[in-house]
């Protein structure tokens, strides 16, 4: 069954009962792992979707969309697993999404062909478009609030896997394997590739970053520590905002998409991946450097004492290992800074490996997780 092309999965969802009511599809740009479309409903009425009037339309076949590398469609059956969870969560006394950050719901999926109809998020740009749309730099209130509701949300998925480990760490479950894989192919298989290539980092620190990639690469493949988001990046976080009487923006409501790689893994590494892309935001587009302190300082005030000093090491070698081996490949910054960034990125990974806290103190927003950890 066709089910990559506009007509093919129409045809496919005109065809089954709980989705028929869709009548066009509009194919989206800028995903990477799966075909996505934004569907529109004919008649939109309370029984059907809730009665959106759109609503996105996923398939992942076994390769990535963008470019045929080869990756198991089985992805999609952990994305759907862990949208549940946080829809579940909420209703008991273990809240994970909070007022100001939510996840799409799903509204069906067909495991066998692996399509999935999800909540639209409308016309909200993802954190990076709308940061990099903004004729001058986001008002400070602003950027507090989105650092600190996405602190709250990251702490609270990763305190609930914590509390349901012995239950959630199964394949059958959010062990997943192929998340697992993939990360390690993308940041510590890559920067043992791309250390060769850069003969302006020392090599005496060549050595330091390999040996950091591959303590960070251990504690991933075996330490499942909790349920993590794995690609928490501002392309994964849709941002709505209001304009308040002093024509200001304010937040007023975040939503974190593409789940596809949650698995059980140590929590720090979503914070790590979060703060190289938040880094680059406030170098490459506009200032914005409360976004990372705010949403550490909200992290580590609601993960209180599960937060230690691996927490930190972690976090920071994660956060250099993605500045130098995945940020240079991305449309993030003029390609004169490349050297600056992966300068920055051996720094980051130097400095967490030697445990050198009071570089991070002086040079870094970890300096929030620093002072809480009272280093």
């Amino acid at each position: 069954m066709d089910l990559i092309t506009d007509v093919g999965i129409l045809k496919y969802l005109q065809s089954k009962e709980a989705t028929r009511a869709i009548t066009e599809v509009e194919k989206l740009s800028g995903g990477t792992a799966n075909f996505v479309w934004r569907a529109t409903v004919g008649t939109p009425s309370a029984d059907i979707f809730d009665g959106a009037k759109t609503v996105i339309v996923k398939h992942a076949e076994g390769y990535f969309a963008d470019c045929k590398i080869i990756v198991d469609k089985i992805r999609m059956e952990y994305e759907n697993r862990v949208l549940s969870i946080v829809h579940q969560a909420a209703n008991d006394d273990e809240k994970i999404a909070t007022d100001r950050v939510h996840v799409p719901r799903v509204f069906y999926f067909d495991t066998l062909n692996c399509v999935t109809v999800q909540e639209d998020g409308g016309s909200a740009p993802h954190l990076k478009d709308y940061i990099s749309s903004l004729e001058q730099a986001p008002p400070k209130e602003l950027s507090t609030a989105i650092g600190s509701s996405l602190g709250e949300f990251v702490a609270r998925l990763h305190l609930y896997g914590h509390r349901h480990r012995e239950q959630l760490n199964r394949p059958d479950q959010m062990h997943s394997q192929v998340a697992l894989d993939l990360s390690r192919a993308v940041w510590f298989d890559d920067i043992l590739n791309a250390l060769p290539r850069h003969d302006f980092i020392l090599d005496e620190d060549k050595a330091i970053l390999s040996a950091a990639a591959a303590w960070g690469c251990q504690r991933l493949m075996t330490e499942p520590e909790t349920l993590a988001h794995g690609d928490l990046w501002p392309g994964n976080i849709l941002i709505k905002t209001n304009v308040n009487q002093q024509d200001q923006h304010q937040l007023e409501q975040l939503c974190v998409i593409d789940w596809e790689w949650s698995r059980y893994a140590p929590a720090a590494m979503d914070l790590g991946q979060l703060m190289a892309e938040s880094i680059t935001l406030d170098r490459y587009r506009h200032p914005c450097v409360e976004i990372q302190t705010s949403f550490l300082d909200s992290y580590c005030k609601a993960y209180k004492d599960r937060l230690n000093v691996v927490d930190l090491k972690t976090a920071a070698i994660h956060t250099g290992c993605h500045l130098v081996v995945w940020i240079p490949c991305r449309a993030w910054f003029p390609k004169a800074k490349t050297k600056d960034i992966i300068s920055l990125g051996t720094e980051y990974m130097k400095h967490a490996w030697n445990e050198n806290w009071d570089w991070f103190r002086k040079h870094s927003s970890y300096r929030v997780m620093v002072e809480a950890l009272k280093l």
